[in-house]
């Protein structure tokens, strides 16, 4: 049986924002613990707080919300190049939503069809 307490990690690769590693001689709860860490550390960028100004689709506010709050952003403004560029919101010294601790995203959608949907059975 593996020693749990000394667990074995080889470092394969190693780069700014990459690791590349095998980690042996333990089980999987050592491994899921890791994995819950490296998880909770990386700093990442999602919707919060969205208001509709007009929602004519037949799915109610919240449920597209939190769709919205399921997808994963990268930052394309140079001021962000990193998402660890930005202030934690919890750390921020500010009132409200400041440039310093978030960002804005204004999503403008709409769907239209030519024909009429057809639905086969």
């Amino acid at each position: 049986m593996p020693n749990v307490r000394a667990p074995k990690l080889e470092i394969l690769e190693l780069k700014d924002d990459f690791i590349k590693f095998i980690l042996s001689d333990t089980d999987a709860s050592v491994a899921n613990a890791l994995r819950r860490v490296m998880i909770a550390e990386v700093p990442t960028l999602a919707i919060d707080l969205v208001s509709f100004e007009v929602n004519s689709s037949v799915l109610n506010d919240e449920y597209l919300a939190h769709r919205l709050g399921l997808i994963p952003l990268r930052s394309v403004n140079p001021r962000y190049k990193k998402v660890a560029d930005l202030k934690d919101f919890r750390d921020c010294d500010c009132d409200s939503h400041c440039s310093r601790c978030s960002v804005e995203l204004s999503l403008d959608v709409s769907v239209g069809r030519t024909r009429p949907l057809l639905l086969r059975g």
